[in-house]
């Protein structure tokens, strides 16, 4: 059984990154810097997998046109 392509690397990236900025901030005994930078980490995370289903709805567009 054949796996299926990652259809958009913003998604790819974007769960990643979200994920690694979750993963410090849990970490509990990190230092403030390091939260703060986790936080942006987070936040692109989100933007970047908003990003993914933008562009993944344009190509359905795009495939049913």
């Amino acid at each position: 059984m054949k796996r299926k392509k990652v259809k958009s690397p913003w998604a790819l990236a974007g769960f990643s990154i979200y994920i690694i900025g979750f993963a410090i901030l849990l970490a509990g005994s990190a230092p403030e810097w390091l939260e703060t930078v986790s936080k942006i980490m987070i936040v692109i995370g989100v933007i970047l997998l908003i990003i993914a289903g933008i562009d993944l709805k344009k190509r359905k567009k795009s495939v049913q046109a």
